[in-house]
């Protein structure tokens, strides 16, 4: 219709033009009124007319009052632009049909998807054998399906190892509490002087300090469940570091051992479980010690590569075969004192923090090098 009017509008002008510099009349339908009213601007009007549809152009002729009338027939124009409108109404309409229909659609067939996989975790059995195949549902479910996978191969390998532990704590106080009846069995068969009876009970107390060890090292599991809880805090981590190894530097006053630090950046503020990370960093440090040749030096160090953060602890020691498996409860290796639960304690605290703990023998030297690693956000 804008066009209707603008053509009108250029008739009139044209009209105006010649009329000023000819006296030809060019165009023939119009005429021109005397208004009472004075405006120099146009004013359309659509009026019916013998069954048709007319505008209706009055436009300024001169500043006396007087007005050019153009008509023009556009029930055509008025014709196509309804048969437009209805054609666009119908086309959404129809659209949103399909869009209802679709979604009304998608939604039942998810709907039943859904319920079927409800059913099928509702009936998961303790050992959760039952896995879930995402070939059977649509390409949507593929992401959750993954996720629960995932996590019931979690739930799996916690299960494993609590039943490790478990099995390993009782056989920890099993073999010192089948010593100590032993040896009571042993000495009472007959009468014997008292010296034997003072070296039998001072060997009864042997073996229930080493059960108080073991038992004191089951509390530590305990402790370290409540501190996955902890709300984090945000420390300077390596101002942390810093402090805990000059403590721990004690250790090795007696065997001329020393702790050298290459802590990289200068200060690290995290939100983090400090309790967590103390367990982990105190259990390399100690083990460090304890399997390094007297006078030698632990070498600890950090560094940010890739959004990561890395912690290595490098010992003088004897190395590692690393075809074993150190973060096993109980397993102890080689000649050193120790219940055997460091390293486990280690990796189930470096698992609450969502980070990795691992032992290689060091590429530079003879010995082992304990590593932390743990992804770290952006500020």
């Amino acid at each position: 219709m804008q066009n209707e009017f603008d053509n009108l509008i250029k008739n009139a002008i044209s009209i105006i033009e010649v009329n000023n510099s000819s006296n030809f009349i060019i165009f023939k339908d119009y005429k021109i009124i005397h208004l009472d009213k004075k405006t120099m601007k146009p004013n359309f009007q659509i009026i019916n007319e013998n069954d048709k549809k007319v505008l209706i152009l009055t436009y300024p002729y001169n500043e006396f009052g007087d007005y050019i009338i153009l008509k023009k027939d556009i029930s055509q124009s008025i014709k196509i632009l309804d048969t437009i409108f209805i054609s666009l109404f119908l086309i959404i309409i129809i659209a949103i049909s399909l869009i209802i229909f679709y979604s009304l659609f998608l939604s039942r067939i998810l709907s039943m998807h859904l319920k079927e996989l409800s059913v099928k975790v509702s009936r998961f059995d303790d050992n959760f054998t039952n896995r879930l195949d995402y070939k059977n549902y649509p390409l949507e479910f593929k992401e959750i399906i993954s996720s629960i996978n995932h996590l019931i191969t979690r739930i799996q390998n916690y299960n494993m190892s609590q039943k490790e532990l478990f099995i390993g704590i009782a056989h920890e106080l099993k073999t010192p509490l089948a010593v100590i009846k032993a040896k009571n069995d042993v000495t009472l068969i007959k009468s014997r002087d008292s010296e034997y009876y003072i070296q039998t009970i001072k060997n009864s107390n042997d073996s229930i300090d080493n059960i108080n060890k073991i038992i004191n090292e089951i509390l530590k599991i305990g402790r370290l469940e409540g501190a996955q809880f902890e709300e984090p805090n945000e420390i300077d981590l390596i101002d942390f570091i810093r402090q805990e190894s000059k403590n721990f530097s004690l250790l090795g006053s007696k065997t001329g051992q020393k702790i050298e630090l290459n802590l990289n950046p200068n200060e690290l503020k995290i939100k983090i479980q400090k309790t967590l990370f103390s367990q982990i960093l105190q259990n390399f440090i100690q083990n460090a010690f304890k399997f390094s040749q007297p006078n030698t030096t632990i070498t600890i160090t950090t560094f940010i590569n890739n959004m990561t953060f890395y912690l290595y602890v490098d010992d003088m020691g004897c190395g590692i075969s690393e075809d074993k498996d150190y973060f096993a409860p109980f397993k102890r290796f080689g000649d050193k004192e120790g219940v055997g639960l460091g390293l486990y304690l280690s990796k189930s605290a470096a698992t609450a923090l969502k980070a990795e703990v691992s032992l290689e023998n060091r590429k530079d030297m003879q010995g082992t090098r304990a590593i932390f690693s743990m992804k770290i956000k952006k500020n």
